[in-house]
């Protein structure tokens, strides 16, 4: 009886160490299963949160205003968002069918292809204002363009080339208008100093007075010329004043001018008067053998007005 005794606790003793060790073989399996599903929850939130971002990124591209398109290396068109579509004027299925040269003109294509294409492979971007062509119309449309190259992240290679671009023709179309604006305030102040360097004034119904300060170049005394003949044939005058007391001096060129425009006065039907001359004046219309014949020359403007005021109506 002892020795089946001992014979039946050997025999428990095998079952309880075998009992044993598969528990331990379960927990050591159970642990290893808990830490792989650990590892397989966080790699699924790691690809969730990857799938999120691309998608965010993707909704940035897709409603991004600027134009913004993938290549192939070769030229093909892979990619281009909603707000390129609508710049150049294309539909989403005729994208497969144009490659990047197709959005240049032709006479651009080569400093594309000769400069910026390399310059972009050479050195990763290349930026700087160019033009692109609508499909539809042919317009010019002026863009900043961006232009970069997509790099295999194990290797370096380019595999793809992208741009994004921004329509600039709002803002080249606002620097018209302020160019445009520029020269006209330029123009109105040209007018204006005309007038103020020329100013013709009315001293009665039948005589008019300019009196002319500081250098004539040949510009003003066209000017001057102009504005005598516009103020004769527009208030009828009878005689017209030419004071030139204020003037720094006279050469050859303002002596002719004094003369042309003394003869067109009289075309006009009107009597040119000339005041202020001064000896020096005197001196060198004398020495430049200017032909005053039919201007009526006066020491003083004061005594020109009083010669107006006596001609008959």
């Amino acid at each position: 009886m002892a020795m089946d005794g001992q014979l039946d606790t050997g025999i428990e003793g095998e079952e309880a160490r075998a009992l044993r060790e598969r528990v331990v073989g379960l927990e050591q399996a159970l642990a290893e299963h808990k830490h792989e599903l650990e590892w397989l929850r966080e790699r699924e939130a790691r690809l969730r949160r990857a799938e999120d971002e691309r998608e965010r990124l993707a909704a940035v591209v897709e409603n991004s205003a600027d134009f913004i398109g993938i290549a192939s290396m070769a030229g093909e068109a892979q990619y281009l968002n909603e707000a390129g579509m609508q710049l150049v004027g294309l539909r989403p299925d005729e994208l497969s069918r144009v490659t990047i040269a197709s959005f240049f003109f032709p006479e651009d294509l080569r400093y594309a292809t000769e400069h910026i294409l390399p310059e972009t492979v050479k050195h990763g971007r290349w930026v700087g204002e160019f033009t692109f062509r609508h499909f539809k119309t042919g317009a010019p449309i002026p863009v900043l363009y961006n232009s970069f190259v997509i790099r295999d992240r194990a290797t370096g290679e380019p595999t793809a080339l992208a741009t994004v671009s921004a329509d600039l023709t709002d803002r080249k179309r606002a620097e018209e208008e302020r160019v445009r604006l520029k020269d006209e305030v330029i123009q109105v102040q040209a007018a204006t100093l005309r007038e103020l360097s020329t100013p013709l004034l009315r001293i009665s119904d039948r005589a008019v007075v300019m009196p002319l300060v500081g250098a004539v170049d040949p510009g003003r005394a066209a000017a001057v010329l102009e504005r005598l003949l516009q103020g004769v044939s527009a208030g009828e005058a009878r005689v017209v004043i030419l004071d030139i007391t204020g003037m720094s001096g006279v050469d050859t060129q303002v002596a002719d001018a004094l003369v042309q425009t003394a003869r067109a006065v009289r075309l006009l039907g009107a009597q040119m008067v000339l005041t202020g001359i001064r000896p020096e004046v005197a001196q060198v219309l004398v020495a430049l053998g200017v032909d005053l014949r039919g201007i009526v020359t006066l020491g003083s403007l004061q005594s020109g007005i009083a010669f107006a005021m006596q001609q008959p109506l």
